[in-house]
């Protein structure tokens, strides 16, 4: 699986375009026009957007993206989510962003922990509540990598300060997280790509 990593939206969220022959899966949509010329100019078959959470900046350009590419959009089974109430959304008030979903018109699908295959890839959903509530992971064992949304980053994690934020939550995910093998690429919404081995060591929420 080629992996496409395309920094964009106001606060610069990482959107991974996964590839697989001519088929491929959005990671979260922050930006509408550079992750749509990319697929154009890569002429590939787009199968589904895979969303790590609902905060708007993650998914600022799906309305558009679906609209235009038909495809489903996947998330958490655990409720509740900001796509369908907003309002738990401290950041749009405080960036002053106004989302808009038609939810007649986005064909949501809703993930459960487990192993999942849509086409030709095939991954697990691990639930990571503690930054949102509809926090998961994206884990592709065959390729050892790990789409961690604000779950977890390089050397830190998502805040737990905020509406549908739980610290205790959060304990349990990264508690959990920790027992994935070493060798493991990180993918997260934010900042740098890292590996399991090195956060295991140097992620002060996770070497306690």
């Amino acid at each position: 699986m080629k992996i496409k990593k395309i920094i964009c939206g106001m606060i610069d969220n990482n959107n991974y375009i996964l590839i697989k022959g001519n088929d491929c899966l959005v990671v979260d949509i922050s930006d509408f026009d550079k992750i749509d010329e990319f697929i154009k100019d890569s002429n590939l078959n787009v199968l589904g957007v895979l969303l790590t959470h609902t905060h708007w900046d993650h998914l600022l350009g799906v309305d558009k993206f679906v609209e235009k590419y038909k495809v489903p959009v996947y998330l958490s089974s655990n409720r509740p989510n900001y796509i369908l109430d907003a309002d738990f959304d401290y950041t749009i008030k405080k960036y002053g962003m106004k989302i808009n979903f038609d939810m007649e018109k986005i064909d949501i699908q809703y993930l459960n922990e487990g192993k999942h295959n849509i086409e030709n890839f095939e991954f697990f959903v691990i639930d990571t509540p503690g930054h949102t509530t509809c926090s998961i992971v994206y884990y592709f064992l065959e390729e050892k990598t790990m789409f961690t949304g604000d779950f977890l980053f390089k050397e830190t994690i998502g805040i737990t300060n905020t509406q549908l934020s739980n610290k205790k939550q959060m304990l349990e995910s990264l508690t959990k997280i920790k027992k994935y093998p070493n060798d493991i690429n990180i993918y997260p919404g934010h900042g740098e790509n890292t590996n399991l081995k090195f956060e295991k060591i140097h992620n002060r929420y996770l070497n306690r």
